[in-house]
């Protein structure tokens, strides 16, 4: 219920910032002057307005997408409406459909390659897509000025600008819904530097230390100890810093520790959209098969994944081959290893890629045996 009144007051924000804009350029009309919108004109554009909403969020968020390539971030995923564009296990760029309402907003997912400069980096990253909505605004307007007083497609370019105007005002306002902070808050969070820029920042180094391959053991337990520790930090970074220390548990063979963790991370999973949900039960399918062998704890976390076009596919590879190597299943287990080895360069992860590699080795063996 909060993700829909999250997403109802953007739009009313959006709907007011319209009225206001209208009122303030069209009351002084004369009375015999032509009407802004011709009434044979109007239908067609209530069936254009869905084409124009996906393009005016897609402009938006490949924005995000070309200043994210712009300071060196990993391009991994964007989603726009129903459509959907991933990285595959071949490191190609491949469509698919999103059924997941939680995204349909749309979402860019890239990662940063390395660890310097991030709070100004990732600024700019933040700072994209409402550019790029800005941008889209001034293109339209001497757009517009091309066609005839009339002319449908002036009409089509004012309402297009219209739309990206009022995506620009939404997401620079700072608010957070569903899990998400918008544009504008990141940009505010970093530029204050506060607690909660330094929970960014230790979160994103994290992500940086995965992405370079960096050993687990290694992460900066301590200070992610003492952002998961303080309440003035919003609770989705809070929570994941209890998976980096999970993940860091792993690396120093503390299982009953790292299992603790991560049911902390289940306890509070609801605060993320659902579409990122696949990749938590994922994970916790494989840590129960591979770590804990309780078979039925890793079924039945299998049997609570969604796929998204978030979804990772190199997670559900490898959760599907512990929880067959477990079930003693050569030739499920089989079926998955090649998925797994075409997978490995391209996971978000790279500091597991060691031991990956280590239960490829086994995994071979025991299908071999079959």
């Amino acid at each position: 219920m909060k993700k829909v009144l999250g997403f109802i007051a953007m739009l009313s924000v959006g709907a007011g910032v319209g009225y206001a804009g209208a009122k303030l350029f069209l009351d002084d009309r004369k009375p015999d002057a032509i009407p802004l919108l011709p009434d044979n004109y109007g239908i067609y554009l209530l069936l254009l307005l869905p084409v124009m909403y996906l393009l005016v969020v897609g402009i938006h968020e490949l924005g995000h997408v070309l200043a994210g390539l712009w300071q060196n971030f990993k391009f991994y995923n964007l989603t726009i409406g129903p459509f959907a564009w991933k990285l595959d296990d071949d490191d190609n760029i491949k469509f698919m459909w999103n059924k997941n309402l939680n995204i349909a907003g749309g979402v860019a997912v890239m990662l940063p390659n390395g660890d310097d400069a991030l709070r100004k980096r990732f600024m700019w990253f933040a700072a994209g897509g409402p550019l790029a909505s800005l941008v889209l605004v001034m293109a339209c307007f001497p757009l517009a000025q091309v066609f005839g007083e009339t002319s449908f497609l002036r009409f089509v370019a004012y309402t297009t600008a219209a739309l990206s105007a009022m995506i620009f005002v939404a997401t620079m306002l700072p608010f957070r819904t569903g899990g998400f902070a918008s544009d504008g808050l990141r940009i505010l969070t970093f530029a204050r530097n506060g607690a909660t820029a330094m929970a960014d920042l230790t979160g994103l180094r994290a992500l940086a230390h995965l992405r370079a391959g960096k050993a687990y053991a290694e992460l900066p337990v301590e200070e992610m100890a003492a952002v998961a520790a303080n309440e003035n930090v919003p609770e989705q970074q809070r929570v994941f810093m209890d998976y980096y220390r999970y993940l860091h548990a792993i690396g120093v063979e503390d299982i009953p520790k790292a299992s603790s963790l991560y049911a902390s991370v289940m306890d509070r999973l609801d605060i993320y959209p659902s579409g990122t949900h696949g990749n938590f039960y994922l994970e916790q399918a494989l840590f129960s098969a591979k770590y804990l062998n309780d078979l039925p704890a890793a079924e039945a976390a299998m049997e609570k994944v969604t796929s998204s076009p978030m979804t990772e596919p190199l997670s559900a590879h490898l959760a599907k081959a512990a929880i067959a190597e477990l079930k003693g299943d050569a030739t499920a287990l089989a079926a998955e290893l090649p998925s797994i080895e075409k997978s490995l360069a391209r996971s978000m992860d790279q500091s597991r890629i060691p031991t990956i590699r280590t239960w490829l080795s086994e995994w071979k063996d025991v299908a071999a045996m079959s």
